[in-house]
C-alpha cells in the first residue's frame, strides 16, 4: 500500500511547525526556558503568534515535544540491539540514554527542563504510555519470562522504580551542578539494582 503523498499545504504546515520547534529549542539552549517568551519564539522564527498556537498550546508543549523526540531515539536504539540482548541490558540502556542526553544538553538546560516539568504539571512525563516506560516494562516482562529476573517481580511496578531512580539520579546531578559523572553513576546504580532483581524473594512483596 502506497503512502499518501502530502499536499503542498500540509508540507508547509509541517515546515512551519518544525521551524517553531527548532527556534524554541535553540533559544532554550541559549537563554534558558524561563528567559524566553512565545512572542520571542515567533519573532525569531518569523511566524505569527497565531501560528504558534496552531501547533502548540504553550512553551511547555515544546518541552513535551522534545521528550517525545528523546523517547523515539531511545526506542530506535533498543530496536537496533541484537535479538539476543539480555532484557536488563535494555533497561540499563534506558538509564544510560537518559544520563548521556543530560550530559549532551548540559546541566543548565537539564535543570530548566526539570523545572518546567514540575511547574507545568503535565501528565506526559509520568505517563505509562510513554515509549520510554513501555520499553522498560516490556524488557522486564521478557526478563521475568525467560528466567533472567526473579519470577516474583511485577514488571509494571518495577518499571516505575526504574524510571523513578533514573529520574532521581538526574535530578541529583542537577542539584550538584553536574559535578560528578552521571553516566558512570547511573551504570553502577543500575548494575546493583539488576543483581537485586535477580534474587527478589516473594516475601518482599507481602504487606
Amino acid at each position: 500500500m502506497k503512502e499518501k503523498k502530502l499536499t503542498s499545504r500540509q508540507m508547509k504546515a509541517l515546515e512551519t511547525r518544525q521551524k517553531i520547534y527548532d527556534t524554541a529549542f535553540r533559544l532554550m539552549e541559549e537563554k534558558g526556558f524561563d528567559n524566553i517568551t512565545i512572542s520571542e519564539i515567533c519573532r525569531v522564527s518569523g511566524v505569527a503568534k497565531g501560528s504558534f498556537y496552531t501547533y502548540f498550546k504553550s512553551k511547555d508543549d515544546i518541552v513535551v515535544e522534545l521528550y517525545k523526540d528523546v523517547d523515539q531515539k531511545y526506542s530506535d536504539e533498543v530496536k537496533n540491539m541484537p535479538a539476543d540482548t539480555p532484557a536488563f541490558e535494555k533497561v540499563l540502556a534506558a538509564a544510560g540514554f537518559q544520563a548521556s542526553y543530560a550530559v549532551k544538553r548540559g546541566v543548565k538546560f537539564t535543570t530548566q527542563i526539570y523545572k518546567s516539568q514540575l511547574e507545568a504539571g503535565t501528565d506526559f512525563f509520568i505517563s505509562e504510555d510513554r515509549p520510554f516506560f513501555k520499553i522498560i516494562k516490556e524488557s522486564l516482562d521478557e526478563g521475568i519470562a525467560n528466567g533472567e529476573l526473579s519470577s516474583h517481580l511485577n514488571a509494571s511496578e518495577t518499571a516505575r522504580w526504574v524510571v523513578t531512580v533514573s529520574r532521581g539520579i538526574t535530578y541529583d546531578w542537577c542539584l550538584h551542578h553536574g559535578e560528578y559523572d552521571i553516566e558512570k553513576t547511573m551504570k553502577r546504580v543500575f548494575t546493583m539494582i539488576y543483581r537485586s532483581l535477580q534474587a527478589v524473594r516473594e516475601d518482599l512483596f507481602n504487606d
